[in-house]
Protein backbone atom coordinates (compact mmCIF):
# COMPACT_ATOMS: atom_id res chain seq x y z
CA UNK A 1 0.00 0.00 0.00
CA UNK A 2 1.21 3.46 -0.68
CA UNK A 3 2.32 5.91 1.50
CA UNK A 4 1.62 9.67 1.64
CA UNK A 5 3.55 11.96 3.87
CA UNK A 6 2.51 16.05 4.32
CA UNK A 7 5.07 18.52 5.50
CA UNK A 8 2.62 21.14 7.31
CA UNK A 9 3.37 24.32 8.86
CA UNK A 10 2.56 23.99 13.07
CA UNK A 11 -0.51 25.80 11.82
CA UNK A 12 -1.82 23.77 9.40
CA UNK A 13 -1.17 20.78 11.29
CA UNK A 14 -3.83 22.15 13.77
CA UNK A 15 -6.17 23.31 11.50
CA UNK A 16 -6.01 19.24 10.38
CA UNK A 17 -6.45 18.25 14.04
CA UNK A 18 -9.35 20.65 14.37
CA UNK A 19 -10.54 18.94 10.54
CA UNK A 20 -10.01 16.01 11.70
CA UNK A 21 -11.99 16.39 14.57
CA UNK A 22 -14.93 17.73 13.33
CA UNK A 23 -14.95 15.88 10.76
CA UNK A 24 -15.09 12.77 12.89
CA UNK A 25 -17.44 14.31 15.80
CA UNK A 26 -19.97 14.34 12.62
CA UNK A 27 -19.89 10.66 11.64
CA UNK A 28 -19.95 9.50 14.96
CA UNK A 29 -21.83 11.94 17.03
CA UNK A 30 -25.52 9.83 15.81
CA UNK A 31 -23.71 6.32 15.99
CA UNK A 32 -23.79 3.58 18.58
CA UNK A 33 -20.63 2.45 17.48
CA UNK A 34 -17.72 4.16 16.25
CA UNK A 35 -16.64 3.96 12.70
CA UNK A 36 -12.95 2.77 13.24
CA UNK A 37 -11.54 3.97 9.72
CA UNK A 38 -11.90 7.44 11.43
CA UNK A 39 -11.62 7.09 14.63
CA UNK A 40 -7.94 5.36 12.90
CA UNK A 41 -7.06 8.32 11.09
CA UNK A 42 -8.16 10.63 14.23
CA UNK A 43 -5.66 8.83 16.49
CA UNK A 44 -2.74 8.91 13.67
CA UNK A 45 -3.20 12.84 12.86
CA UNK A 46 -3.98 13.59 17.02
CA UNK A 47 -0.23 11.49 17.78
CA UNK A 48 2.25 14.21 16.28
CA UNK A 49 0.69 16.40 18.42
CA UNK A 50 4.09 16.85 20.85
CA UNK A 51 5.70 17.51 16.74
CA UNK A 52 4.13 20.96 16.45
CA UNK A 53 3.96 21.96 20.06
CA UNK A 54 0.53 21.30 20.97
CA UNK A 55 1.25 19.55 24.23
CA UNK A 56 -1.85 22.15 25.72
CA UNK A 57 -4.52 21.05 23.20
CA UNK A 58 -3.93 17.56 22.87
CA UNK A 59 -3.88 14.99 25.90
CA UNK A 60 -2.34 11.20 25.37
CA UNK A 61 -4.41 8.77 27.80
CA UNK A 62 -2.33 6.33 28.37
CA UNK A 63 -4.63 4.00 30.41
CA UNK A 64 -6.63 3.89 26.83
CA UNK A 65 -3.93 4.03 23.81
CA UNK A 66 -5.42 6.82 22.62
CA UNK A 67 -5.01 10.84 22.01
CA UNK A 68 -7.74 13.44 22.66
CA UNK A 69 -8.55 17.36 22.78
CA UNK A 70 -8.01 18.69 25.79
CA UNK A 71 -11.89 19.58 27.16
CA UNK A 72 -11.90 23.06 26.81
CA UNK A 73 -10.53 23.16 23.57
CA UNK A 74 -13.04 20.53 22.30
CA UNK A 75 -16.12 22.59 23.99
CA UNK A 76 -14.42 25.72 22.01
CA UNK A 77 -14.56 23.75 18.88
CA UNK A 78 -18.00 22.43 18.80
CA UNK A 79 -19.62 26.01 20.26
CA UNK A 80 -17.74 27.85 17.34
CA UNK A 81 -18.20 25.37 14.24
CA UNK A 82 -21.08 22.89 15.36
CA UNK A 83 -23.46 25.28 17.12
CA UNK A 84 -23.60 27.56 13.91
CA UNK A 85 -23.55 24.60 11.64
CA UNK A 86 -26.41 23.21 13.58
CA UNK A 87 -28.45 26.35 13.85
CA UNK A 88 -27.96 27.19 10.03
CA UNK A 89 -28.76 23.68 8.94
CA UNK A 90 -31.95 23.60 11.55
CA UNK A 91 -33.33 26.64 9.54
CA UNK A 92 -32.62 25.28 6.09
CA UNK A 93 -33.88 22.18 6.60
CA UNK A 94 -36.88 23.57 8.29
CA UNK A 95 -37.81 25.59 4.73
CA UNK A 96 -36.89 22.52 2.99
CA UNK A 97 -39.86 20.58 4.87
CA UNK A 98 -41.98 22.90 4.56
CA UNK A 99 -41.74 23.50 1.56
CA UNK A 100 -42.14 19.89 0.59
CA UNK A 101 -45.34 20.13 2.52
CA UNK A 102 -46.74 23.42 0.91
CA UNK A 103 -46.03 21.41 -2.68
CA UNK A 104 -47.60 18.49 -1.53
CA UNK A 105 -51.01 20.02 0.06
CA UNK A 106 -50.88 22.32 -3.50
CA UNK A 107 -49.85 19.84 -6.27
CA UNK A 108 -50.01 16.62 -4.81
CA UNK A 109 -47.32 13.70 -3.89
CA UNK A 110 -44.40 14.53 -5.99
CA UNK A 111 -43.84 11.62 -8.72
CA UNK A 112 -41.26 11.07 -10.67
CA UNK A 113 -38.28 14.40 -11.11
CA UNK A 114 -39.37 17.54 -10.83
CA UNK A 115 -39.92 19.50 -14.06
CA UNK A 116 -38.37 23.05 -14.38
CA UNK A 117 -41.83 24.91 -13.96
CA UNK A 118 -42.20 23.14 -10.20
CA UNK A 119 -38.47 23.60 -9.65
CA UNK A 120 -39.25 27.28 -9.84
CA UNK A 121 -42.67 26.95 -7.98
CA UNK A 122 -40.72 25.04 -5.08
CA UNK A 123 -38.00 27.92 -5.04
CA UNK A 124 -40.74 30.59 -4.97
CA UNK A 125 -42.12 28.90 -1.57
CA UNK A 126 -38.64 28.29 -0.43
CA UNK A 127 -38.32 31.90 -0.56
CA UNK A 128 -41.65 32.94 0.64
CA UNK A 129 -41.15 30.41 3.93
CA UNK A 130 -38.02 31.82 4.48
CA UNK A 131 -38.97 35.41 4.71
CA UNK A 132 -41.73 34.52 7.10
CA UNK A 133 -39.24 32.53 8.86
CA UNK A 134 -37.40 35.44 9.25
CA UNK A 135 -39.64 37.96 10.50
CA UNK A 136 -41.20 36.04 12.77
CA UNK A 137 -38.88 32.94 13.75
CA UNK A 138 -40.96 29.53 14.74
CA UNK A 139 -43.43 32.23 16.76
CA UNK A 140 -46.36 31.70 14.14
CA UNK A 141 -45.17 27.79 13.10
CA UNK A 142 -48.35 25.67 14.72
CA UNK A 143 -49.04 21.98 15.13
CA UNK A 144 -52.65 21.41 13.80
CA UNK A 145 -52.89 17.55 15.95
CA UNK A 146 -56.15 14.85 15.06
Amino acid sequence: MASVQLDLTDKQYKKLVEAVYLGTWVVNSTKMELDEEFEEVRELVLSKYKEAGLDELIVHQQQLGIHDLDVDYESKLLDTYVEEYDEFSFWDKLVEKLADKEMAERFGPQKGKMTDEMMEKRMEIEEQIGEKLEETGVTELSFKGK
